[in-house]
């Protein structure tokens, strides 16, 4: 869940994104930078309803971080013509990995916005859907290239973390 961080100097106001990397406290003025933030190395700042906050970032998980409201619907037909299709033949592996799929899609449903924090399961039942959903629907691969590159280049990282399971 991220947490909104309080003004350094008024304590009582929200940052706002000035500039990238340069943030001005809603309340008093202030101005901060990125550097001002010491975050751990399991967290990350992201704006969320134009405030800047803390997001926590369990090993190996990665974050999605959408720039378009679009992003979620695309995922979620991706997420919905697997499961279909994993009724009359094999799409997902394991038994886990249909129950990852559905929650994944609940949560899609439920948080269009994002950012979303996925686990490596996750990302990897996506990339099952994305590749199924392009197997049987060629024309879709072309609607949002460089967020599904995104998605895949998430799974690499996480699979490249030392404590990813």
């Amino acid at each position: 869940m991220p947490v909104p961080i309080l003004c350094h100097v008024c304590h009582g106001g929200l940052y706002r994104p000035e500039s990238p990397g340069a943030y001005r406290c809603r309340s008093c003025g202030s101005p901060a930078t990125e550097s001002t933030f010491p975050v751990q190395s399991d967290e990350r700042l992201v704006v969320l309803a134009g405030v800047l906050q803390v997001l926590s970032v369990p090993d190996g998980h990665q974050v999605i971080a959408p720039d378009r409201r679009c992003y979620a619907p695309h995922l979620g037909a991706s997420l919905s013509l697997a499961l279909r299709a994993n009724r009359t033949r094999p799409v997902f592996r394991q038994a886990e990995d249909v129950a990852t799929a559905e929650d994944l899609l609940s949560a899609l449903d439920a948080d269009e916005r994002g950012p979303w924090v996925l686990s490596p399961a996750q990302l990897g039942v996506l990339t099952r859907a994305m590749d199924v959903r392009y197997a049987l629907l060629p024309s879709t691969s072309r609607q949002y290239p460089d967020f599904d590159e995104e998605i895949r280049a998430a799974l690499t990282r996480s699979s490249r973390h030392p404590r990813a399971t």
